[in-house]
């Protein structure tokens, strides 16, 4: 994101172009060009962010957990397999010589956070999730989940963007100061995402189905810890997903919730959101 100013740029997204000119680096893996954001210091935090794929979203949220941590939060480029991803992530953290880590994952990033812990049990120390189920997806699935990607990929553009607007802004819907959020939202659809990254979205979903990527013997030699944050006005998060968690991970599961706060992407250091989540990390990562 170049460091210049755009007529149709909202304050949000100004904000989110500072954020990425100070701290964003780039790192090309087998031919994939990963954009990724490292800053503060500390015990090492990976946040895989949301549908958005632009992690640059949560500058707040980010700039805020740097005062204790370093923070690694990659933006997604157009991958096909989870595959892909854990190569992705994996270069980076050996780039940046980052082993153990805490997984916070939020929404579409909850699935590549349970992938990444899947396939890389004792790195991972601590796993928090909101805004995110179970990845153990059924099989069922699977034929939906090619029929979509057949419809993106025919459909026009336009058409496509529009459907993962509706998709992701019933999230974005319930945020305090939601209309600078949601102009933004819109800014990146139209000027960020193109439609390789909505068919990425579909086919790794896919993938993880597939691949049965998520199953609980996956988790059977990790020794870490799992904590799930929600909401009451979240209608990402189901109320039976904690208890399904325990039965994936084999333990129990700490839990969290916050009464009615904004959503996350829409988290600045005044919001309800980002001052939950800085009052429950001490706590969740306390060592």
């Amino acid at each position: 994101m170049a460091n210049t100013v755009r007529a149709w740029e909202g304050p949000v997204r100004a904000q989110m172009r500072r954020f990425s000119a100070t701290h964003g680096k780039e790192l090309t893996v087998a031919g994939a060009r990963w954009r990724y954001y490292r800053l503060g210091s500390g015990p090492a935090v990976v946040w895989p962010t949301g549908g958005l794929r632009r992690a640059a979203l949560g500058f707040a949220f980010l700039e805020l957990m740097a005062s204790r941590y370093t923070v690694l939060a990659p933006d997604y480029p157009p991958l096909r397999t989870v595959a892909e991803f854990d190569r992705g992530l994996s270069a980076i953290l050996g780039a940046e010589g980052i082993g153990r880590v805490h997984l916070i994952c939020q929404s579409y990033g909850g699935m590549l956070g349970q992938c990444y812990l899947a396939r890389h049990p004792a790195q991972v120390d601590r796993l928090v999730l909101s805004s995110a189920g179970p990845a153990d997806y059924r099989r069922l699935w699977l034929p939906i989940s090619y029929m979509i990607i057949v419809v993106v990929r025919v459909l026009p553009e336009r058409r496509v963007k529009a459907v993962l607007a509706g998709r992701l802004g019933r999230v974005l819907g319930t945020a305090e100061g939601h209309e600078g959020w949601v102009a933004a939202l819109r800014e990146v659809l139209d000027h960020d995402l193109t439609r390789a990254d909505a068919i990425s979205h579909f086919a790794v979903a896919a993938d993880v189905i597939r691949a049965r990527a998520v199953h609980p013997g996956a988790f059977q030699a990790w020794h870490g810890q799992a904590m799930v944050w929600s909401a009451e006005n979240d209608p990402t998060q189901d109320s039976k997903d904690k208890a399904r968690y325990e039965r994936l991970l084999g333990r129990p599961v700490e839990s969290s919730a916050w009464g009615r706060p904004a959503t996350l992407p829409a988290c600045s250091p005044r919001t309800s959101t980002c001052n939950g989540w800085n009052r429950h990390w001490p706590v969740a990562y306390r060592r």
